[in-house]
């Protein structure tokens, strides 16, 4: 009987240490970002110091001109969001040397959609949005933002064949999504 004791303690102390291997997740941000505040952000400072928290990373932190903006995303990028940010600051968050932290204007999320809206009936955009959204605020890499952090593609045109989770933007036609498999 105490050898059959033994041999159960040893088989669970073995099971134990197997578990305690490498974690599957490393490298990939915890579950647990910290959500952004209910309400827009409202202050560069706010979306900075929730970049840090959530991604761990982004310690230099900076703000930036418009001309830094319009040199970062090149001139005819810079030109679709510009009219619609407040401010922006940048930031290392590897493996990104360098990602933009972008405030927008009070409202100018949904003017950003109307505009985006108009311009993909038209037929002078062709691609929906390629930041990661949060209330009020972006990151200039979608994929940090929504396959790390938990931000949301902005789609004001369909996307075919991808499940996503949708909730309706400030204007008709357009909404946030969260696609499967990101956090």
């Amino acid at each position: 009987m105490a050898v059959r004791g033994i041999v159960v303690a040893l088989i669970g102390f073995t099971l134990l240490a197997a578990c305690a291997g490498p974690d599957p997740h490393a490298g990939h941000t915890s579950t647990a970002v910290p959500p952004p505040p209910a309400g827009p952000f409202r202050t560069l400072d706010e979306v900075v110091r929730w970049t840090r928290a959530a991604s761990g990373r982004c310690a230099d932190a900076r703000p930036a001109t418009m001309a830094e903006f319009t040199s970062y995303l090149g001139a005819d990028r810079a030109k679709l969001y510009e009219p619609f940010v407040a401010e922006w600051a940048t930031c290392a968050v590897p493996p990104f040397t360098k990602v933009g932290l972008v405030l927008f204007k009070p409202d100018g999320v949904r003017e950003l959609q109307e505009f985006w809206r108009s311009g993909l009936a038209d037929g002078s955009l062709t691609e929906n949005p390629d930041f990661s959204f949060g209330d009020g605020f972006a990151l200039t890499s979608e994929e940090l933002g929504t396959g790390e952090l938990g931000l949301r593609h902005l789609w004001c045109k369909p996307v075919e064949g991808t499940h996503a989770e949708q909730v309706p933007a400030g204007v008709d036609g357009c909404v946030f999504a969260t696609t499967a498999g990101h956090h």
